[in-house]
């Protein structure tokens, strides 16, 4: 156990250091581990999410009721004994439906792009590392590359973990009782968070370039300040996604 607390420790404070003793390129599977990890949590904290906003509405709205044929099908068939068409005409048009249950549906529509998106970001992460210790001068391996893009994802977990927070505090003391307005009010409460996701946001974009400068440098042979260069231009790009 202190091997381990103390390499938590190197990876954290000198990441330089830990991929010294540690190759990047050797440790490529747990790398993976990493980003299937992440998927699973950035999964459950969708649904999570869901369940908090589902339980900050209550009221009910009025739909269409799915079990119900369209109303041309029973205009047609519905006197019709014989047509299997006109089944379910009996049923009411319209049905009354739990609106938190609905927003806490629409929520689990997006757990599949959740469980895929942190795998595409590798993949694209893994081939800007190797590219970008090319451009740099060095000599990166494909697995070292992929394996930093894997390890990149850990302070996505602070990122995540935030998030939470944020959601958590907002909601707790929202009680939802207009569907059409559930919006409105949710953006509003946000607003006030917005300058704390910023600043987790850049923070860990300064993580994850300290973290690569760190891995690029070993894996690449190149000097860490051409390293540190080198994964600035990258997550740079990012920085306007992140503000805006």
């Amino acid at each position: 156990m202190p091997s381990i607390l103390r390499s938590i420790r190197t990876f954290l404070l000198a990441p330089q250091a830990f991929f010294d003793e540690r190759p990047p390129a050797e440790t490529l599977a747990l790398a993976v581990g990493i980003v299937v990890v992440l998927a699973l949590a950035l999964a459950f904290a969708i649904a999570l999410i869901g369940s908090m906003l589902a339980g900050s509405v209550d009221a009910t709205v009025t739909m269409d009721n799915p079990d119900r044929p369209p109303e041309w099908v029973c205009d047609q068939h519905e006197d019709d004994p014989d047509s299997i068409l006109g089944e379910n005409c009996d049923e009411p048009a319209t049905i009354e439906r739990d609106a938190g249950a609905l927003v806490q549906e629409a929520a689990h529509e997006y757990v599949p792009i959740a469980l895929i998106s942190p795998f595409i970001m590798w993949i694209l992460g893994g081939i800007v590392l190797f590219a970008t210790g090319r451009l740099a001068g060095g000599d990166p391996s494909v697995a070292g590359s992929f394996a930093l893009a894997g390890w990149a994802a850990v302070p996505e977990f602070a990122r995540l973990a935030a998030v939470l927070l944020g959601f958590w505090i907002v909601l707790r003391d929202v009680t939802i009782t207009d569907p059409e307005s559930q919006v409105d009010v949710i953006e509003g409460a946000m607003t006030s968070l917005e300058p704390f996701f910023l600043v987790v946001s850049l923070l860990v974009l300064v993580w994850q370039w300290y973290l690569l400068a760190g891995g690029l440098s070993r894996d690449a042979n190149v000097p860490w300040r051409t390293a540190a260069f080198a994964v600035a231009v990258p997550l740079a790009l990012l920085v306007p996604f992140t503000v805006f």
